[in-house]
């Protein structure tokens, strides 16, 4: 009986403290676990690409250099020297000297020896449509990931909240099996007592020892079930998984007087994932329109600076400077962007489509949770009932079975009786607080549950 009055002190007298651990354990675990910093990964990572996508309006720079050693290719010849060394003989005839000289012809090549050119560009968008719907489209995709993110972390916390009831459950159904050990371990000796003073027989001994095997069974069982709750509580939070978890059991919660209407309600103004499939309707819609507006041309400026030559030579001789605005213009494409845009509508209408069914399963699961809630509230009322009413009678029983008045069968259900409707009563309680944490995670945002 005495693990029966520490229950009720610590629900009461430890409740503050017990609210303030859940929430350090809340801290750490938002702070610590590995899936959440891979969300946060991803999230920054898109913020990068978004960074990457804006940077598309800016101009770019590059420079470019090029050395080039050439031999053969095509060669023009120009007879120069069969046009002009008759008209230079016969000036020479005439002026009797040699001043025009005899020259050959010539042959002029394509590709020179050496050539060289080193330059500066700088391209600059001046109207394109895709840069434009990229950026808008990568801002959405951004946002996206921070609504998953927040999504997440209210999935987090409500894991964690159940959780940490488990331990508690784990951890007070433990606690009861130890307190009530000492009764099988007493029911043992008394009968030892019995026996002696030939009051009973012999198999009445033997029940009390394979009873209290049987309890030792049990209560390796409940010391399993707590390392394991506690193994997994601690993997949340990222800590070495047999770090001890300080349970302080907490104020129930009390259903509000709000209408099942309200809740649903709630739900749909909040829900993370109305948020996120609405982002992806906005993407589908951006991007119909980026396909659409591919009709119109893209127009860039477009300037070099740079030197020219057969060596490198960095002067006034041999440096240029061209400046060009460049339009590109697809006039025909083989009705791809046609069927992209009929592609976009469609996947326009199957979102559509998914944010209804996103709803309704939202509404449902508001439905399970309340219902759920309410069932294990009334739980808990029967459950204080039982125990009640199985203490006074196991107290009775045990009296009798002390004076010889009741059979050992007797005083076994008795206590079995006890012990079910202790165990019931933890069970309620903590499956009601976890079923509260699942209320909450279908109604609310992780923001809201920050307030």
């Amino acid at each position: 009986m005495k693990y029966i009055v520490v229950f009720f002190i610590s629900l009461t007298v430890q409740v503050i403290s017990g609210q303030n651990a859940l929430k350090e354990y809340i801290n750490i675990g938002l702070e610590n676990n590995l899936a959440l910093r891979q969300k946060e990964s991803s999230f920054r990572q898109s913020l990068e690409a978004l960074n990457e996508a804006r940077g598309l309006f800016y101009p770019n720079i590059s420079l470019n250099a090029r050395y080039t050693i050439s031999e053969g290719g095509r060669v023009i010849d120009f007879p120069v020297g069969d046009l002009m060394n008759p008209v230079y003989s016969t000036l020479n005839q005439l002026t009797s000297s040699n001043i025009f000289p005899q020259i050959e012809n010539q042959e002029i090549r394509f590709l020179r020896p050496t050539e060289h050119e080193t330059r500066l560009r700088l391209v600059q968008p001046v109207f394109n449509t895709d840069i434009y719907y990229n950026a808008k489209i990568r801002k959405e995709f951004t946002l996206s990931e921070e609504i998953s993110l927040e999504q997440y972390k209210r999935e987090l916390v409500a894991e964690i909240k159940k959780a940490y009831y488990t331990v508690g459950m784990t951890g007070n159904l433990l606690d009861m099996f130890r307190e009530t050990r000492p009764l099988l371990l007493e029911n043992i000796r008394v009968n030892s007592r019995l026996i002696e003073n030939n009051k009973i027989t012999m198999e009445n001994l033997l029940r009390s020892r394979t009873e209290l095997s049987k309890f030792e069974q049990r209560l390796q069982t409940a010391l399993k079930d707590l390392q394991v709750a506690t193994a997994y509580f601690n993997f949340l939070l990222n800590k070495p998984l047999n770090d001890t978890v300080i349970i302080e059991d907490p104020l129930k919660t009390q259903l509000t007087a709000i209408s099942q209407q309200d809740f649903k309600q709630e739900a749909l103004n909040n829900r993370e994932e109305i948020k996120n499939i609405e982002k992806y309707g906005q993407i589908s819609e951006l991007t119909i329109q980026m396909n659409r507006s591919s009709r119109l041309p893209d127009i860039s400026l477009l300037a070099d600076y740079g030197f020219q030559g057969e060596t490198y030579q960095f002067n006034k001789n041999h440096d240029y400077m061209q400046a060009s605005v460049v339009l590109s213009w697809d006039l025909f494409s083989g009705f791809q962007n046609k069927t992209r845009i009929r592609q976009s509508i469609i996947r326009k209408e199957m979102i559509d489509r998914q944010i209804d069914e996103i709803k309704s399963q939202i509404e449902l699961q508001v439905i399970r949770a309340m219902n759920e809630l309410k069932a294990s509230e009334a739980g808990i009322t029967a459950a204080d009932s039982q125990v009640k009413s199985a203490r006074e009678g196991f107290r009775l029983v045990r009296r009798k079975f002390e004076e010889g008045q009741a059979s050992l069968i007797e005083f076994m259900d008795a206590r079995n009786s006890l012990t079910q409707a202790e165990e019931n009563r933890i069970i309620s309680h903590f499956t009601y607080m976890s079923n509260y944490a699942e209320l909450e995670k279908v109604t609310t945002s992780f923001n809201t549950l920050q307030k």
